[in-house]
Parts: structure tokens; C-alpha cells; sequence
């Protein structure tokens, strides 16, 4: 019980009143313990693109329902009819969290802020803008990035080829409207105050659709502890908990939501291209190699309990063509793949070939890890896990020298790109150091393709992904969360799990049960 007292001591302190959790213009979110990065331009993750709904807003944002772009600061566009110009007109009366007005030169500032920042993760995202990828690089000039100011709230954009899908992407954080001091705000909420462990958001009041915004203030709480989590949600603390909660100990089991995430969770190599440490030879930079460890993944194992097997690694979406994907453990063909490979890269057959395996803490069970060492085994690889806590794992991949890595990936918008992207040679999201020419050719070509070849192209891509033995995919996740759509407004299932702050609101005043009684 010390922590629930702490975080609510600490937010008397910020709210000045004992009486936060009773007032029906706060909403409370409990979520898992992070260390946050709240800078667009930076982060990757998750748990911070949901705050960032509410600090920072961009041209377009997420239907809270649908996920389909809609317009925020941008009230029209108009495309070229070679489709490679598009023009954007903003609304008027947008306004930072301090006054200024967001004009046209404001959304330029902040989109090549991104690309000066050095491997910001999305700004790869921006290289069908013309001039774009040579400055991202430090080889081309500013004034060269087709992204001009037309008139005071008119922006033009030039893209090498068309880009249909634009207004997806520009749903997301990392091209949302940025200040250059960093605690002034473009969305519908402001930072207010930031202490161990808690957030707090107040409404922004110069944000464009204001009066429309019902949540005064919005807190987050940050614990891991599942037996308070079920605590602050039954005692009216909390309207939503995204964190882990005993599910046993919730009174109100309608509160309950799960459903199925536009994400897959695989593993992958990470070739000798993104590592520090350089060896003479490495097998994993092989396609040979890396798929007779494929063919001995034993599937029904890895996958056990999972509700949503992942046998590719795009989740199906619209019109995505199915393709065959990996399904059953083959330990003849493993051994002969091994046996090939060795003889063609000159690797004796009983050298014991090592494999690194960087895993965050309970990610995969100690009976999966028994399984998968066995089965290596039987190829002469011998398999070492490394094990790290889940909060720094994720930070530590990139700079890891590690063979193999467990990964959760969510789409960032509504289209198999948003997967593919992860294996584009020269992305900034692309941890593994594969490149492919072909590979990359055609994520071009479907950029500039129509949209009833665009899936298809797509789906060559990622059969070129597949073969090369660079992914192991295992599932894909299904969200849960903890909230009452009774009591609670604004909040929508959907495939990203992101639910967008300024539709939060709290339907009436929530009441503490006096007969509730923590064990």
C-alpha cells in the first residue's frame, strides 16, 4: 500500500485537492512502469505514442474508432495530377500551448527537424519527399527539401514518387507539429508536472478544438504491481488500466476488453553490417545458414497459448494477399540445410557454431528456451541466452552484438508498409543490417503503384523477407485492457491499442466501494 499512498500524496501536491479521483472532469490511467521518451521525433514506443496523443497533433490524426486519417491542424489538401505535389491548407485558428500560431512554417520547422535528427526512427518515412533523404544524410542542403511554405497557412510538399497512403503516415507522432522549446504543445494537452511515477496532463488552453475536449486533466500512473492495478480500478482511482492487473480480483468483469493488435511478435538476426564487434565470419549473415535454423523452429512449441499464431510477419489487413509462411519443424531438412551450408562456407561438421540470443526477462518460458537449445543442438549450433529486464532491452538492441532478437512490433498506421519498412536497407528502424536490392525496389515501386497492385507488390516483398531466413514470426498480440465503456467515454477498441486523449472523459463521477477491501 506504500506506492498507492506516495502517488496519491504526490498528486494532492500537484492538484492542490485530495479530491482528484472524485471529480468528473479527470481521467486516470494506470499504465506499466517506463521510462518515457516524449519527444516525437525519437521515440518508438508504444506507451509513449499514447501520451503523445495528447501533447502533440499533426496535420491529420487517428479516427478514435476506424484508425482512418482525419484532418486536425490541416483543414484540406489538394494533389497534383501526376499526384506528385500535394498541397496543404491549415485551419486559422490552431495555436501552440503557448499563443503562437501554427502556420505553415511552423509544420516546415518541425518536419525538417525530424530529418536533422540524428537516427530519428521515422524519418526514413520522409524519403519520398524530393531532397529529403539526401539531407536526412548530410549530403544535400535545406532549401533543396521539397517542403515549401506556398502562403502563411499553405505547405507544399514534392515527392519523388506518388504517395497515396501520405496522409496515413502523417497520423503519426513523428511528423506531428514540434515546437522548438520543448515543453510547449501542439495538441489538446500540456505536460503540467512530471514526478516518479506520474504524469500529469491539463488541458491546452489555446488548443484549436478546445471546447470540444471533455477531460480537464489527465493523469497517468505508472505501476507493475497487478494486485494494485485491480485495487485502483475497483476503488474508482483508476477509469482505465493498461497495465498488468489481476484479472481475478476485478469486481467488474464487463470491464474487461481484449482485442486482436495490428502487431507481430517474431525474432530476427541481426547481421555483422549493424554490430560493433566484427568476426572474421559470421554464418548468420547467411541466408543458408539462418534457414536451416528456421526449419528446426519447433512451431507448435513457440506458439503454444498464443490466441493469434503469426505464420508471416505482416498482420493481415484489407486486400493483403495470404502467402505461405513457416508451420511445421522439419529436422531432416534442417540437417541437411546445415550440412550444405557448412560445405559451401567451408565449416567443419563438427565445429559447434555459436548463437546469441538476446531475450528481455519472461519473454519466452524456460521450457520454449529448453526446446529451441535442443533443437539447435541437433545442427551442431550451440544457442546461449542472454537475458535482459524488459526496461532495457528494447533500448539495448540496437547496440547489442548480439546473433538473435525478440521483438514486438505494432504498426504505426493502417498498411502493411508500416511492418516492411523494419527490413528497408537504409531505415532508420532497421536493427538487422539486411539489405536486399530487390527488396527495397519494390517498396519503391508500390509507393508509386496503384492501389489495387500496391498489396500485391507488397506481398513480393515480404515473400523476398521470408526466404531469406532473416525473421521467425510467433504471434500476433492481443490487447487487454481494464475499463468500464459505461462509466467511461471516448475510448474505442481498435488494431493499435491507441486511443486518442482528447476523447477520454469520464461519464460520472466515479464512487469509492467502502466495503472494498485490498488483501
Amino acid at each position: 500500500m506504500k506506492k498507492l499512498i506516495q502517488i496519491l500524496t504526490g498528486l494532492a501536491v500537484i492538484c492542490f485537492s485530495t479530491s482528484l479521483f472524485a471529480q468528473s472532469k479527470d481521467f486516470v490511467i494506470v499504465e506499466s512502469d517506463h521510462q518515457h521518451d516524449l519527444n516525437p521525433h525519437t521515440t518508438t514506443f508504444s506507451t509513449d505514442a499514447q501520451i503523445l496523443t495528447g501533447l502533440y497533433e499533426g496535420l491529420f490524426s487517428y479516427n478514435p474508432v476506424t484508425l482512418d486519417p482525419q484532418y486536425a491542424i490541416c483543414k484540406d489538401y489538394r494533389i497534383s495530377r501526376d499526384k506528385k505535389r500535394i498541397s496543404f491548407v491549415l485551419r486559422q485558428d490552431a495555436k501552440f500551448s503557448n499563443g503562437e500560431i501554427i502556420d505553415a512554417e511552423a509544420v516546415r520547422s518541425s518536419w525538417l527537424q525530424l530529418l536533422s535528427t540524428p537516427d530519428a526512427p521515422y524519418a526514413t518515412m520522409f524519403d519520398i519527399v524530393r531532397g529529403a533523404q539526401d539531407f536526412r544524410l548530410g549530403k544535400g542542403k535545406e532549401e533543396n527539401v521539397g517542403i515549401y511554405v506556398t502562403d502563411k497557412f499553405t505547405l507544399s510538399v514534392y515527392l519523388n514518387t506518388p504517395a497515396n497512403y501520405l496522409p496515413k503516415i502523417l497520423c503519426h507522432s513523428a511528423f506531428s507539429v514540434v515546437h522548438r522549446i520543448p515543453t510547449v504543445y501542439s495538441g489538446a494537452f500540456q505536460l503540467e508536472d512530471k514526478k516518479p511515477g506520474i504524469l500529469f496532463l491539463t488541458k491546452n488552453p489555446y488548443y484549436w478544438d478546445f471546447t470540444n475536449v471533455p477531460s480537464d486533466t489527465i493523469t497517468f500512473i505508472q505501476s507493475d504491481n497487478a494486485d494494485d492495478n485491480a485495487f485502483y480500478f475497483n476503488t474508482g482511482m483508476a477509469d482505465w488500466v493498461s497495465a498488468d492487473v489481476d484479472a481475478d480480483k476485478i469486481l467488474d468483469k464487463k470491464a474487461f476488453q481484449m482485442s486482436g493488435e495490428f502487431a507481430t511478435s517474431y525474432y530476427f538476426f541481426k547481421t555483422s553490417a549493424k554490430k560493433n564487434k566484427k568476426a572474421e565470419f559470421n554464418p548468420w549473415d547467411y541466408d543458408e545458414f539462418r534457414n536451416a535454423i528456421i526449419e528446426a523452429m519447433p512451431w507448435d512449441t513457440l506458439r503454444e497459448g498464443a490466441m493469434v499464431p503469426a505464420p508471416t510477419l505482416v498482420f493481415p489487413i484489407g486486400d493483403y494477399p495470404a502467402l505461405d509462411g513457416f508451420a511445421y519443424t522439419d529436422l531432416i531438412e534442417a540437417k541437411t540445410l546445415m550440412k550444405d551450408a557448412r560445405k559451401k562456407y567451408g565449416i567443419p561438421e563438427d565445429k559447434l557454431i555459436p548463437l546469441t540470443f538476446d531475450v528481455a526477462e519472461y519473454s519466452i518460458s524456460e521450457a520454449k528456451k529448453e526446446v529451441l537449445v535442443k533443437n539447435c543442438a541437433e545442427l551442431g549450433v550451440k544457442l546461449e541466452f542472454n537475458t535482459l529486464p524488459s526496461s532495457v532491452y528494447f533500448n539495448n538492441v540496437t547496440r547489442s552484438n548480439s546473433d538473435l532478437f525478440v521483438y514486438t512490433w505494432i504498426g504505426d498506421f493502417a498498411d502493411p508498409l508500416a511492418f516492411l519498412m523494419l527490413f528497408q536497407g537504409d531505415s532508420n528502424l532497421n536493427d538487422s543490417g539486411w539489405k536486399n536490392e530487390e527488396y527495397d525496389s519494390l517498396l519503391l515501386q508500390a509507393a508509386a503503384a496503384e492501389d489495387s497492385q500496391r498489396s500485391a507488390i507488397l506481398a513480393r516483398a515480404e515473400k523476398i523477407l521470408l526466404d531469406s531466413g532473416m525473421i521467425i514470426p510467433i504471434y500476433h498480440p492481443i490487447s487487454f485492457n481494464v475499463i468500464d465503456l459505461e462509466e467511461a467515454g471516448g475510448w474505442s477498441t481498435n488494431a493499435f491499442d491507441l486511443h486518442p486523449l482528447k476523447y477520454l472523459y469520464r461519464k460520472v463521477p466515479a464512487k469509492a466501494d467502502p466495503n472494498i477491501v485490498k488483501k
